[in-house]
């Protein structure tokens, strides 16, 4: 099953004069500041990437049990996990993650990421988008909200030849009072909103292409009508006259545009791939969320937003009758109390799945000769307390957390930035959200400082940021 959720393509129209001029200038003049390489080198992998998977491990992953670990630390903080060596001299991850461990030299660690927001709704609006949102705390989405960047890279990049720019799946993510920020175009309005495809009603590890036959009610005359009538009302002017009909009418052609291409539909139907394939990532929501999204990178779509599946159904990882050995639950581990997540146990249970779907993500990649120019995010909102909580847990913690970046003009085996001796600070080289945005926009080919209009007709500039060169 899918849900189509805003976003028109703009089949017609690229960029325009105005957008090419903002991004040329700001390229030629070399928008990432401070961070440029030495003169004579050109900007590093400025534009290397052409899609970027975004793997959000919504719920705040434990940085100190996974990429950040502290064994030194007093057991209240180390925790009951062992760093294991990786093919990476000096590199340690957690002993759970012992396939990605053996891939090291092709990923980057940041330890050093911060804003100090320990809501789930405002971290993550904080971390989709690179901006801190207006209201903190666990507000819900509204029209003036910063745009994500799959949407600014639909504005900046369009994909007129791909099903949709901007892809998120397998759910939207929520905490129990709100939607999430930072999940939509904001204020660059709905027509820019991912395309959102739902995982099975029925639990199974398998997508549903969408669209590929007419409901049972419209024949394709209609639906040629329909194309037809909305076609003349656009060459009439009459959807000018409101902001309300121009967006419903650029989702509309969203809708013809999927309707008329169904080969492109056919990206979504995992059961193309051999057994082998499916079962290497996993046969969970998860594993498949990651191989469905490197189906829709070979699809040309730029931005995919993969959420780690809720834990609101146990019984969405059963397989063939069978319920899967890995199940992926959320990753905010408060403790038995809240949620029924202990961290250790929870732990357990997440990263295998973790570590296997990624894993083989990252080797189909390679494989394919498409890691070099797909930039591929894993992260959460933020992490985790340094010190054990009195309900086997650790609490939100936005002061200090870890991510880990692959691909896509990346340097792989490095570690960028650290936390202090407990895992509770930064020590060396802070991260911002902004910093992070921009590393991403200059991977993607957008400078940071190209503008965007809010509602109001301001300019706002995508990032205030500047990229890290030392991982580019």
């Amino acid at each position: 099953m899918f849900v189509l959720h805003g976003r028109a393509a703009q089949l017609r129209h690229g960029l325009t004069r105005r957008d090419c001029l903002r991004v040329g200038l700001g390229g030629a003049f070399g928008l990432l500041g401070a961070s440029l390489p030495a003169a004579g080198e050109g900007p590093r992998g400025f534009g290397q990437a052409k899609s970027c998977i975004f793997v959000y491990l919504f719920g705040g992953p434990s940085h100190i049990d996974i990429w950040d670990m502290k064994p030194a630390a007093p057991a209240e903080i180390r925790g009951e996990f062992k760093p294991i060596d990786t093919n990476v001299p000096g590199m340690r991850i957690t002993e759970h993650l012992p396939r990605l461990s053996r891939m090291a030299d092709q990923y980057t660690l940041v330890r050093s990421l911060t804003h100090g927001d320990n809501s789930h709704g405002s971290a993550g609006h904080t971390i989709m988008t690179g901006f801190r949102p207006r209201a903190l705390g666990e507000v819900p989405p509204n029209a003036d909200d910063f745009p994500h960047y799959g949407a600014v890279l639909a504005k900046f990049r369009p994909t007129p030849h791909a099903v949709a720019p901007f892809v998120q799946l397998p759910h939207i993510i929520s905490t129990s009072t709100a939607v999430v920020p930072g999940q939509n175009a904001g204020f660059l309005g709905r027509a820019l909103d991912p395309l959102r495809i739902d995982r099975p009603a029925d639990g199974s590890p398998t997508f549903a292409p969408p669209l590929l036959s007419l409901p049972a009610k419209v024949s394709p005359q209609r639906l040629a009508d329909r194309s037809l009538l909305l076609e003349q009302m656009e060459a009439s002017g009459q959807l000018d006259r409101d902001a309300n009909a121009r967006e419903m009418a650029k989702l509309y052609r969203q809708a013809f545009r999927v309707m008329d291409t169904p080969e492109k539909a056919k990206a979504f139907a995992l059961d193309r791939e051999p057994a082998k394939v499916r079962e290497r990532y996993g046969m969970n929501v998860f594993g498949q969320s990651l191989l469905l999204a490197r189906r829709l990178v070979e699809a040309g779509v730029r931005m995919i937003t993969v959420c780690w599946p809720d834990r609101t159904n146990p019984e969405a990882f059963i397989n063939n009758g069978v319920k899967d050995p890995t199940p992926v639950p959320q990753w905010d581990t408060h403790g038995h109390k809240v949620g029924k997540t202990p961290n250790f146990p929870t732990l357990r249970e997440c990263l295998p799945a973790l570590d296997l779907a990624s894993s083989a993500l990252l080797e189909d990649l390679t494989a394919r000769g498409m890691l070099d120019e797909t930039l591929v995010i894993w992260t959460g909102e933020f992490g985790r307390s340094p010190r054990i909580n009195g309900d086997a847990g650790r609490d939100h913690y936005g002061t200090v957390f870890s991510a880990m970046l692959a691909g896509g003009g990346i340097r792989g085996g490095k570690v960028y930035g650290s936390s202090d001796k407990e895992g509770a600070f930064p020590a060396d080289r802070p991260v911002s959200p902004a910093d992070f945005a921009a590393t991403l926009y200059h991977c993607m080919g957008v400078p940071p400082d190209a503008e965007i209009t809010d509602r109001l007709g301001r300019p706002q500039r995508v990032c205030t940021g500047k990229g890290i060169a030392a991982l580019l």
